[in-house]
């Protein structure tokens, strides 16, 4: 049942229950429901099987960008990003799941990056309303968008519910100053601990640069 309920979900956008995959055994999730001729008949608001993002359980807000995340349990995660003009999707990780990037709202100076296994940079650019982006688990990536007025919106499936992500920088932060003097000489080792660093709850941030070019500023 589980995996009828998930194609469901990925079926369509914005979410929407599918009857025709209810089983009686999902009856006691549904707060209010009636059957006819045509299958059981419940409304989104009175089902777990909806998720509504906007009210998500993580959500982080700053700046014009957002995120909310919500976990379906035992199953995947879904996750809403709004990126703002010049807003930074940061380097990251989410080391236990993999996951898909559908774009609802998006402009052609948007870019999305990621490090592939083999060591390679790989830069997305022309991304467009409708165009889905496959992260592979561990994959180090990114994302920024360029545009001076306007903002876009990703919708993010996980294929687990942990989504727990790691920065690159934080990772750098937890080693020892000896061993990083060792690894990328005293010098490269003392700016990278004089950089002033976002906070670590804070998966997106503004570009300087792209918001003086803007006027942004």
């Amino acid at each position: 049942m589980a995996t009828s309920s998930m194609i469901c979900l990925l079926s369509l956008l914005p979410f929407a229950l599918c009857p025709s995959v209810l089983d009686p055994g999902d009856i006691p999730i549904l707060d209010s429901y009636h059957t006819d001729d045509s299958g059981i008949s419940v409304d989104a608001a009175d089902t777990k099987l909806v998720y509504d993002l906007h009210n998500a359980e993580v959500r982080f807000e700053w700046e014009g960008s957002s995120s909310f995340y919500q976990v379906v349990p035992g199953l995947m995660a879904i996750a809403l990003y709004n990126i703002a003009p010049c807003g930074v999707v940061l380097p990251f990780t989410v080391p236990y799941a993999g996951s898909m990037l559908y774009a609802t709202e998006c402009n052609a100076q948007m870019e999305f990056g990621y490090v592939a296994a083999n060591g390679s940079t790989i830069i997305i650019t022309g991304f467009k309303p409708g165009n889905t982006l496959q992260i592979p688990k561990g994959a180090l990536h990114w994302g920024i968008n360029k545009s001076c007025t306007r903002a876009v919106s990703i919708i993010r499936f996980f294929n687990g519910p942990d989504i727990s992500f790691v920065r690159p920088d934080i990772q750098i932060d937890s080693i020892p100053e000896s061993i990083l003097n060792v690894s990328m000489g005293e010098e490269l080792a003392r700016k990278i601990s004089e950089l002033k660093k976002p906070n670590p709850e804070d998966p997106i941030v503004r570009c300087p640069k792209c918001m003086g070019m803007c006027g942004l500023a």
